[in-house]
């Protein structure tokens, strides 16, 4: 990043969005609460902009700024000089302080609000510790194999009823395929039992759409300080 006058260079120069005014002529369309990444996926990917902050006065070298920034912070690579000489913090805690900084300097006035979560839980913002039960994006879901099991089914009740005890010889064709479908919604039960605790184990970021009677009195603030 070049250097900036006026601004130690071990530290970020504050987003150029954070002394932009929200623009009242913008639509902020209302959304539904929407997932934006798994914060390991920030590693190896940017994520793109939500095509519905476009009505909500963010531009693209907002969301750019904001996601790099993050990214940064969550490979513990921003530059923070009261941390130079101590232990860091917690990237979970950076992540939080920061997406509440963007949130309280620009987010929240154009009726967004970031949200990090971890599982089900929230953790940023000032409904932090609270649970969300109906949070998008947290029901791990596998194929079925239903229809190949009725099809066997069928062709096995046809391959058997020539003989003198094809219905015995059905009737234990079924019980087999009973045993075989059994242990097959078990296994993936157990994949989805196994996924679901890996998923309330894992940070996520989360977008949501703040009503105007939620909005908060407008404040300054510093950057990552």
């Amino acid at each position: 990043m070049p250097s900036v006058p006026g601004v130690d260079p071990q530290q970020l120069p504050a987003p150029e969005a954070f002394s932009r005014p929200a623009n009242a002529a913008q639509s902020y369309t209302p959304f539904n609460t929407m997932k934006i990444q798994e914060m390991e996926q920030f590693y190896d990917q940017i994520p793109r902009m939500p095509l519905v902050l476009e009505t909500h006065d963010v531009y693209h070298q907002d969301w750019i700024r904001f996601m790099n920034d993050i990214a940064l912070a969550w490979a513990g690579k921003m530059p923070i000089p009261e941390f130079s000489r101590g232990p860091p913090p917690k990237r979970s805690t950076l992540i939080a302080d920061l997406i509440d900084l963007w949130n309280s300097s620009f987010f929240i006035t154009r009726r967004v609000e970031i949200v990090l979560f971890k599982g089900r839980e929230r953790r940023s913002g000032a409904n932090a510790g609270t649970i969300d039960y109906n949070l998008p994006g947290l029901h791990p879901e596998f194929s079925s194999d239903s229809s190949d099991s009725e099809s066997d089914s069928e062709s096995a009740d046809d391959r058997y009823a020539g003989y003198g005890r094809g219905a015995d010889m059905a009737e234990a064709r079924r019980r087999q395929r009973e045993r075989k479908e059994d242990k097959r919604r078990r296994r993936k039960e157990k994949k989805l039992r196994k996924k679901a605790k890996e998923m309330e184990k894992s940070y996520a970021l989360y977008l949501t759409y703040v009503h105007p009677r939620d909005l908060p009195a407008s404040g300054q603030h510093s950057y990552y300080v």
